[in-house]
């Protein structure tokens, strides 16, 4: 009898402390330490890039029609620069200013420094290279929009020809102040590709003049006939004959009296009789 009751309080005991147990409040787990080096949060995935502006032309050269003294090689650097930009933007592409018909006209240098800045504020475009490629071939300033249509569209360039172009405005300083020196290719530079480089810009590809509007004002470049010319370079024949006038008004800017052209005639100085000549055959034979 006495072992059934101590049996039974053995139980007992052992039931009121599995509830006390149960009622008793959880202990609270130790924090779990932060890491030295927390896992950064992953970002959301980019939006996709941008494409690229739409390049030049890859396959066509500097000029329609090749002539038969030219090298296969293209007019690239220093000298596509001295024969198709420097005209208006200096030889030491420090930019110029000129005066016509009333008004100034002033034209950007083309320090790399400033191109860089200007190209930069519109990276969705591409990269200054890529800008400039469509400032070069289809006049498109930095954001988009069509530049003043005095600017050429050099869209017959090639796409090596405007890489190289670029190139050259990155890696020479406008602070020499020397003139480039022509390659081989710009030196065999002859007749209608001459003129398709040098003076289509601004007197038209087929030589019947231009009409820009600057500023709300027209500037207007005379056609190239040859019955004009020599029409006008007859009124002083103790000058010499017309393609001796001629000669100076292309290498030295002078008129038919001897007078200066206006500032926006280049001085073609550099190029070298045989260029001059094929030029001026060119102008009589092409037609008016």
């Amino acid at each position: 009898m006495r072992a059934i009751k101590l049996t039974v309080l053995l139980l007992s005991t052992a039931l009121l402390l599995a509830l006390a147990a149960a009622c008793a409040p959880a202990s609270t787990p130790a924090p779990t330490a932060v890491p030295s080096t927390p896992t950064p949060l992953p970002l959301p995935p980019t939006a996709a890039p941008t494409s690229a502006p739409t390049s030049a032309p890859a396959a066509t050269t500097a000029s329609t029609t090749t002539a038969s003294t030219t090298t296969n090689t293209e007019l690239t650097d220093g000298s596509l620069y001295q024969i198709s930009c420097a005209a208006c933007h200096g030889q030491d592409r420090a930019g110029n200013t000129f005066s016509k018909d009333g008004q100034t006209i002033s034209v950007p240098s083309l320090a790399w420094d400033d191109l860089s800045k200007t190209y930069q504020t519109e990276p969705s475009r591409g990269t200054v290279e890529q800008q400039l490629t469509l400032t070069i071939t289809k006049g498109q300033d930095e954001t988009g929009s069509d530049l003043n249509t005095m600017m050429p569209r050099w869209s017959s360039l090639s796409q090596a020809q405007v890489d190289s172009l670029i190139q050259y405005l990155q890696t020479t300083d406008t602070t020499t102040g020397t003139t480039p020196t022509l390659t081989p290719a710009g030196a065999d530079l002859m007749g209608e590709q001459l003129y398709q480089a040098a003076c289509a810009a601004c007197h038209g590809k087929d030589r019947a003049g231009n009409t820009f509007d600057k500023d709300g004002q027209k500037i207007s470049v005379p056609a190239l006939a040859w019955s004009d010319l020599s029409t006008t370079y007859q009124t002083q024949p103790s000058r010499g004959t017309v393609e001796q006038q001629l000669t100076l008004a292309i290498t030295k800017g002078q008129d038919e009296t001897g007078g200066d052209l206006n500032a926006m005639m280049p001085r073609w100085s550099f190029l070298s009789q045989a260029q001059v000549d094929s030029l001026i055959q060119y102008l009589q034979t092409a037609g008016n």
